[in-house]
């Protein structure tokens, strides 16, 4: 160990080369592997995760579908396959109102009193709500660990107090431990638990929206609770025909992330790309250690020759790859935790370096020790002793065999860069296209904003009347503000896509329940399509005279028009939404352009008709869009925006607001992300595959000093010694491009499976990394070669 540290030592610029160069290529990985396991692996913080279940509803049409309230009731009474079921809904943003201060948005997540008694979570001080308090709603609630401390200061006293979200008043019980705050499981940091008032909606079959979790009993398998329900499946199916019939129960492992099978893969595809910068730099340090026995050669001789057994001569220099590789994965871990922060800011959660990512730097480490060191080390002890004697400091260990096996290495780091490069060119030519391309409405000059409405105040059909007439104020409201060109009132907008629901057609045959097709379904005000620029083919937009009390109308897409209605005018028809109890037919008043939504985004395939109502006529869940188009940029008009709206609403906070730019930029943030971070990492591999070719070069032309001397003395001009060196960088290039070719079309395709929507998969991308990545190496030889014809032909003669 001693004698490994003094020759480490004694060559401080390998030493340094190679722990900067391990340091990034572990530091990479072992923030791969940390978003990994913070993402995909880590245990979820409940008592045996592994018996618990998701239990949803699936029909022909939609795959997978929240649980209706009173199929919910049922399933938990008749099941005999579970211990216990309890439901919840989702974080959303609500608006937390205290005292002497304006309005914040706060996350809620709303459950059954037996929720977290499943989960086996309590509270960190006081009581979770009872059964009792479920069944008279009583207007109590927890509070998160982040919003105890954010506002109340961790006091211990804070039990009792009444809080304000949503102008409802309502009394903290509890508060809930810091480990069920993670983003992963609902989705942000809840500031409140609040009971699900799925009790007062435990007649309603037709729709679902709660989120059910179960605990399996013991001794049962995910197979045997599958076919449990499946018998209950079959009962409700036969008790409730018009609702049940072909609707189907699955039951499923419970989710450890809320990431998706998209962001699963793209996970798993970053740690593998992570790998190859790694491979890059092991190659790079075998090729170093390939040059450093080759100096070396005669005191690897001198100790064959002694009697030093070869597997000991093996064990001496992986020692020394071994300490190599444990001081570049410490170094690693610093780079890591830089890094990680990075990331941490991206996902709004701790990336932290615990004792599992250790565990895998440690791994990693003594894998890059075997991995550059053992086939140097074999090479040097399969060496001649008496010929590297015999023949100096260069002995046989230079001989034309490792000179092949240096160069294959460098072709097989260029192949691995020109993956990683074309990787990070199908993400940077997809996400420019996807953002510049035609959508069908205007991407500039909007400002959204996005608000939840009181309950109370304006939820339900009693409250229509109020509802509409929020809606002229605040249009008045928005139209007031100088810059203000145009101003609607909707359910979304066109960059978030719609939710799909059936429809039926009148005069035609309607279908069997849970069979209709589908359709987006978009709810819009007056100069919805004057302030998108969207155009109308045929009729007339949504008026003012388009309100709640009268007439039901509705407007199609050009699709929608041709599907239902080729060769008529759409005008006129009517149509129904299919998923609400009672047929409303809706008159065709217009038929619109068709436009790419969020939707589209992700599943170019998708592109689904479309079919738009009134928002005074059905303003749904009362979560409102309010959107202004400008004369100017939009930017300056947020804020002016935001106090318009606050003078009608002082009591809630916006859930959303930001210009349409900002709001596109929002919806490719992931996309965006990646981005950088294969970007990040396929430079680092160009990086190192130049170092590694500059290398090969470099030392090609020390070797090779006394042979320069000859053919300089003989009248050979430089411009001919300098392309002797690029011209062999120049062929490794192209072999490493024409092998990397195969792995970057192979890469492209899997990306383009995962990610249908980015239209990168054009040849020239990858074309273009060959070209940029045989420049770096031209580059790369270039130097050595250049430095190698200023030698002076004497000096040269003279080296050895």
């Amino acid at each position: 160990m001693r004698y490994a540290l003094r020759k480490l030592a004694g060559n401080l610029g390998f030493t340094a080369i190679a722990l900067l160069t391990l340091a990034l290529g572990i530091g990479v990985n072992t923030t791969a592997f940390t978003v990994l396991n913070r993402l995909m692996l880590q245990s979820l913080p409940f008592r045996d995760p592994s018996s618990l279940v998701q239990v949803t509803e699936a029909t022909a049409r939609d795959g997978r579908m929240a649980v209706a309230p009173a199929d919910y009731f049922d399933e938990r009474d008749q099941n005999t396959v579970f211990t216990d079921m309890a439901a919840y809904q989702p974080w959303r943003s609500l608006s937390y109102d205290e005292p002497g201060k304006a309005p914040v948005q706060v996350g809620v997540v709303y459950v059954t009193a037996n929720f977290f008694p499943i989960l086996g979570v309590r509270p960190e001080i006081g009581r979770t709500p009872t059964e009792e308090e479920s069944k008279k709603m009583a207007f109590v609630c927890l509070i998160g660990d982040t919003f105890w401390r954010q506002h109340f200061n961790a006091d211990p006293n804070v039990l009792g107090r009444t809080v304000r979200v949503d102008s409802r008043p309502s009394t903290i019980i509890g508060v809930m431990p810091a480990s069920i705050e993670d983003p992963t499981l609902f989705g942000n940091r809840p500031g409140f638990y609040y009971l699900d008032p799925v009790t007062h909606s435990r007649t309603v079959r037709n729709v679902g929206w709660e989120t059910v979790l179960a605990r399996i009993k013991p001794g049962l398998s995910l197979q045997q609770a599958q076919a449990g329900m499946d018998v209950v499946a079959k009962r409700l199916a036969h008790d409730y025909p018009e609702t049940n019939k072909g609707r189907e129960i699955k039951v499923i492992p419970y989710p450890t992330n809320q990431m998706g099978d998209e962001g699963a893969q793209l996970t798993w595809m970053t740690m593998a790309l992570a790998g190859l910068v790694l491979l890059i730099a092991c190659i790079n340090l075998a090729n170093l250690q390939l040059v450093r026995t080759t100096r070396r050669a005669s005191e690897l001789a001198i100790r064959l020759s002694l009697g030093c057994p070869r597997w000991r001569l093996v064990g001496m220099l992986l020692l020394e790859s071994l300490i190599i590789s444990v001081a570049g994965g410490a170094l690693g871990i610093a780079v890591a935790v830089w890094s990680n922060a990075y990331v941490a800011r991206f996902f709004d959660m701790d990336m932290p370096v615990n004792i599992r990512v250790i565990v895998f730097t440690f791994l990693v480490s003594l894998a890059t020790a075997v991995l550059f060191g053992t086939v140097p080390a074999w090479l040097a002890s399969r060496s001649d002793a008496g010929a590297a004697l015999k023949s100096g400091s260069r002995g046989s260990t230079s001989d034309r065999s490792r000179h092949w096996l240096r160069q294959g290495l460098v072709v097989l780091e260029l192949a691995m860069a020109l993956t990683l490069l074309a990787g990070a060119g199908f993400f940077v030519s997809g996400i420019f296209r996807l953002t510049h391309r035609d959508l069908g409405w205007s991407t500039t000059h909007e400002v959204l904003a996005g608000v939840s409405l009181d309950q109370d105040h304006y939820g339900g059909d009693k409250n229509r009347a109020k509802v509409q007439a929020f809606g002229t104020q605040v249009l008045e409201a928005l139209r007031a503000i100088p810059g203000v060109e145009y101003a609607t009132i909707s359910g979304g907008s066109p960059s978030w896509g719609n939710r799909m629901d059936g429809y039926v057609v009148d005069g035609r045959a309607k279908p069997q329940r849970q069979q209709e097709p589908l359709a987006g379904y978009l709810t819009a005000g007056p100069e919805w399509f004057d302030v998108y620029g969207m155009q109308l083919v045929e009729g007339r937009a949504f008026t003012e005279a388009d309100r709640f009390d009268s007439a039901p109308v509705a407007i199609v897409d050009e699709s929608m028009a041709r599907k239902l209605w080729s060769g008529e005018s759409a005008i006129g028809k009517r149509i129904a939404d299919a998923d609400t109890d009672k047929v409303a037919w809706a008159q065709v008043v217009g038929v619109m352009r068709d436009f790419k939504g969020g939707a589209d985004f992700y599943n170019p395939s998708m592109n689904p008709l479309r079919f738009m109502r009134p928002w005074a006529q059905d303003p749904g869940n009362n979560f409102v869009v309010l959107t202004v188009r400008t004369v100017g940029p939009a930017g300056p008009l947020k804020e002016s925006v935001r106090k318009a709206i606050a003078v009608l609403l002082p009591d809630l906070a916006l859930n959303y607001l930001a210009t349409i730019d900002e709001d596109t930029a929002n919806t490719f943030s992931y996309f965006a992300f990646l981005r950088r971070i294969l970007v990040q990492i396929a430079v680092l591999g160009l990086l190192l595959s130049g170092i590694g070719i500059y290398g090969v070069v470099a030392n090609l032309a020390s070797e090779r000093t006394k042979e320069i001397g000859i053919r300089m003395a003989l009248g050979a001009q430089p411009s001919a010694i300098l392309w002797l060196f690029v011209r062999n960088g120049l062929v490794l290039a192209c072999v490493g491009a024409a092998i990397g070719l195969v792995g970057s079309f192979a890469l492209i395709t899997t990306l383009g499976r995962i990610l249908p929507a980015l239209p990168g998969r054009d040849p020239w991308t990858v074309f273009g990394a060959a070209f940029g990545l045989v420049a770096v190496a031209m580059i790369a030889c270039w130097l050595p070669a250049r430095r190698a014809t200023r030698v002076s032909p004497m000096t040269a003669l003279r080296t050895e």
